[in-house]
């Protein structure tokens, strides 16, 4: 194929700096090869082409689904996100299923929930003493408003909700593990990595299941949940969804809710602790400034990485055609993080968004991705880094080590390597 120039290493030892070392590794092969590169990894069966200048990532958000399919770009999710998955859907389905599910985001509902999620950050952090591993403790905050907001679940549903997301979850986060599935993409097994996920996944799904049940039981109860919302929903031609369906919506919530969320919130933290000065401006209360450090956090950490697109026909994409047969990806790592794009790139600057000039190109700030495909869940998440942030602002904040964290993959998402280790060192008033 006659593809845009990238590395020559293996596949296997792509795959790992993929894995292990990603941001280092876009951002070497960014520099080396400039825009667009491609990369082979096991995490596709194809070579990737990765685009981040605005024009391309623009033109990859265009592509006619018939065409360049988004959904088979993660059919290895389909074990865990279900068939009916907006993730895994194209055209016409995945504008139907998109608009099923933007229905407890509606601005209204979205903001009703603002209370609740600042209630249970506030109860989480005034926990905080010493040493706290951030990502951890996102990981368990994003969960607790994911149980309460998406599921409506309490006391001990919640509890026994909470330990099956947990079991399910906790393989794809291992990298040994993940890596494993990645170059292996067959369940060999109850003891192989896709064998225990695949078992994890069952025990959820029986757990799921009964939670539908006992909802479509007690019809009469009061909750303001997003499930009873998508309970209440019919489609077009007026019918009920289904309870596969339903489960697939609620796990395409929970995916996009919990690590990603706990990602970027966690990346917040190990920020804030290295930056004093944004610390002291935002114990200032100003909303405009919360704004700012929260859109800093997702441009110069996003959670995603990429939004790729496998292409059935060739395409042409920057003045460049592309053979069928191969992934054209738009990096949204690098897209933000562009320093012909962004000045002082590298820099964690909330100021740069409240300054005269307006910030560059759309298209160079996509932690959510873009298009028709855009995180349908993402107003609920920035209203959620906003009020965690909000609350956040009472802590005193240093880094437990003087050295930043760098990247490294858990399941989709981006996490610090050492977890966001700070030190909490008072409680403001």
């Amino acid at each position: 194929m006659d593809l845009p120039p990238g590395p020559r290493a293996p596949a296997i030892w792509q795959t790992i700096a993929w894995m292990a070392r990603p941001g280092a590794f876009m951002r070497g092969v960014h520099a080396r090869f400039g825009d667009p590169a491609t990369i082979r990894t096991y995490w596709t069966e194809e070579p990737m082409v990765l685009f981040s200048s605005p024009d391309a990532v623009r033109a990859v958000f265009r592509l006619d689904p018939a065409i360049a399919p988004a959904g088979q770009s993660w059919e290895f999710l389909r074990p865990f996100a279900g068939p009916h998955s907006i993730l895994l859907l194209d055209g016409e389905e995945h504008l139907r299923e998109r608009r099923l599910m933007q229905g407890p985001f509606h601005g209204e509902r979205m903001r009703s929930f603002a209370p609740m999620v600042a209630d249970l950050a506030r109860a989480e952090l005034a926990t905080w003493r010493g040493p706290v591993m951030a990502l951890e403790r996102m990981r368990e905050l994003t969960l607790e408003i994911i149980l309460r907001v998406v599921f409506g679940a309490r006391d001990e549903e919640a509890a026994r909700l909470r330990r099956s997301i947990e079991d399910t979850l906790a393989t794809v986060r291992s990298l040994p593990w993940a890596l494993a599935m990645a170059v292996v993409h067959k369940d060999l097994g109850p003891r192989s990595p896709w064998g225990r996920f695949r078992l994890a996944v069952e025990r959820f799904d029986a757990m799921l299941f009964e939670l539908l049940a006992r909802r479509r039981a007690e019809r009469g109860r009061e909750d303001d949940s997003m499930l009873s919302v998508l309970l209440a929903q019919r489609d077009e031609d007026g019918k009920a969804p289904s309870d596969q369906q339903l489960r697939d919506e609620l796990v395409a919530l929970l995916v996009g809710g919990h690590d990603s969320s706990a990602a970027s919130l966690a990346w917040g933290f190990e920020l804030l602790a290295r930056h004093p000065a944004v610390q002291a401006r935002l114990r200032e209360g100003d909303p405009a400034y919360l704004d700012a450090v929260a859109k800093e956090v997702l441009r110069i950490r996003p959670a995603l990485t990429i939004a790729p697109r496998l292409l059935r026909e060739p395409v042409q994409i920057a003045g460049r055609t592309l053979p069928a047969g191969v992934q054209v990806a738009a990096c949204l790592w690098l897209a933000c993080r562009r320093k012909d794009l962004w000045p002082q790139a590298d820099r964690f600057w909330p100021e740069r968004w409240l300054g005269q000039d307006p910030p560059p190109n759309p298209l160079s700030w996509i932690p959510f991705g873009g298009g028709v495909r855009r995180c349908a869940g993402a107003p609920f998440a920035e209203m959620e880094m906003r009020e965690v942030l909000r609350v956040a602002s009472g802590l005193t904040l240093r880094p437990a080590r003087p050295d930043p964290e760098r990247a490294r993959r858990s399941m989709l998402v981006l996490v610090p390597h050492r977890g966001a280790e700070v030190l909490v060192e008072s409680l403001v008033g």
